[in-house]
C-alpha cells in the first residue's frame, strides 16, 4: 500500500500502517511505501506509534528504495514489511533489511527515470529472491533485531565493503 504522506512528521504513515495491520488476520502481511521519516529515529507521537506497531506486530523487513523513485518529487522512501498480530518480541526474530539503492534506472531529460540499459528484470529478480530467502550479502541486505527506538533503515546496520574501493584506488595509481 501506498498511504497518504504527511510531510511533516511521518506520524500519518505510521497510522495508516497500524490500521490495516489491526484490520487483517493473524499472520497477515502488510507492505507500505512510507517516506524514509518512517523508518528513522523518532521521539513522542511517533516513537509512540512505532512500540504500538511493534507490541502488536512483527517488522519482517525493510528497504531502502533508489533516492530519485518518486523523481522530480524527490521524497526518499523505504518500503516497510509488516506480519499481523505476531508482538514482534515474541516473533523473536531479526528483521531483513536490504539496501535497494541501484535499481538501474537512469535520469533522462524529459522522460524522467528509464530503463535504459535493460537491467530492471534482472535486478528486481535478484532483490526479490533476497527477500523471500532472507539472504545476507555485504553492501546488499543485513539481519539485525530491532526495537522501536531504533532506526529501521539498512543504512544503520550495513557494513561497508571496502574491497571495491581498494581495486578503484588501484587502477587509478
Amino acid at each position: 500500500m501506498n498511504p497518504p504522506y504527511n510531510d511533516v512528521t511521518g506520524i500519518d504513515e505510521l497510522e495508516f500502517i497500524e490500521n490495516n495491520l489491526s484490520a487483517i488476520e493473524k499472520n497477515g502481511i502488510v507492505v507500505a511505501i512510507v517516506p524514509m521519516r518512517c523508518a528513522l529515529y523518532q521521539t513522542g507521537k511517533g516513537a509512540g506509534l512505532k512500540q504500538k506497531i511493534l507490541n502488536k506486530h512483527t517488522l519482517e523487513a525493510v528497504m531502502s528504495m533508489p533516492d530519485d523513485l518518486f523523481y522530480p518529487v524527490g521524497t526518499v522512501t523505504c518500503i516497510m514489511v509488516f506480519r499481523a498480530h505476531v508482538p514482534h518480541e515474541t516473533s523473536n526474530r531479526k528483521t531483513w533489511f536490504g539496501y535497494w539503492k541501484n535499481d538501474g534506472f537512469v535520469k533522462v531529460k524529459h522522460r524522467g527515470r528509464i530503463d535504459a540499459k535493460h537491467q530492471w528484470s534482472s535486478i528486481s529478480g535478484r532483490w526479490l529472491e533476497m527477500f523471500k530467502n532472507r539472504e545476507v550479502s555485504l553492501g546488499e541486505s543485513v539481519m539485525h533485531k530491532v526495537t522501536s527506538t531504533d532506526e529501521w533503515c539498512a543504512e544503520a546496520y550495513m557494513e561497508t565493503d571496502y574491497s571495491r574501493i581498494t581495486e578503484l584506488i588501484s587502477k587509478r595509481l
